[in-house]
């Protein structure tokens, strides 16, 4: 009898030691697969918002006030989409740049929160420049006072800018339980109150 103790004992003991192995296996590849895509995730959001603050920070370059026709270097300034003038190539050109976000549907992905982040110069086709979750524009007065969207484009002399970007597949965890919301890499971007020399052309 005590020998089938020892052994019934040993069992216990020898499944516990594999459960906790694989149990700890399972944490390293999530703990490995998170790490990588924050990596990712971080990369993307560099990788937008350095070109979105630096043409920002440029619109209206090259643009004389005759080119304005009274209406600022900003032509139209929604939460979501903005349109201005730029020679953004420095060829003595004035260029119409015109930056927003696409629909969900665009992007077959299990993160259904994800859309393209576009931009287009003049009648160019468009070009997705990154995948975003998040790409919302606040504008503001010479007063500070804001006013999204801007009814008047030609009074916006900042703008602040918040650009978040998720990854387009949800974290499979062992212990996420059935109905839990699924867990996505996420990293945010904020540029407040942006200005620019050029805003003033007109």
């Amino acid at each position: 009898m005590p020998a089938l103790l020892d052994v019934l004992f040993s069992m216990i003991l020898g499944f516990t030691i594999i459960f906790i192995i694989i149990n700890a296996n399972i944490v390293v590849g999530e703990g490995t697969f998170s790490y990588r895509t924050e990596t990712m995730v971080q990369e993307s959001l560099i990788s937008v918002a350095t070109l979105v603050e630096s043409e920002f920070r440029n619109m209206g370059y090259g643009v004389k006030k005759e080119d304005t026709d009274n209406t600022g270097v900003i032509l139209l300034a929604e939460r979501n989409r903005i349109v201005f003038k730029s020679d953004y190539n420095n060829n003595g050109n004035v260029d119409i740049i015109e930056y927003y976000v696409g629909d969900p549907e665009d992007v077959p992905v299990m993160n259904d929160s994800i859309r393209v982040l576009h931009r287009q110069v003049n009648d160019e086709p468009p070009r997705g420049i990154g995948y975003v979750t998040k790409f919302d524009l606040t504008y503001f007065d010479f007063t500070g006072q804001e006013f999204t969207p801007a009814p008047n484009p030609g009074n916006v002399k900042m703008i602040e800018i918040e650009i978040e970007v998720q990854n387009p597949y949800a974290l499979a965890s062992a212990l996420q339980q059935p109905g839990e919301d699924a867990y996505y890499s996420t990293t945010l971007w904020r540029q407040t109150r942006l200005g620019s020399k050029n805003f003033n052309t007109r």
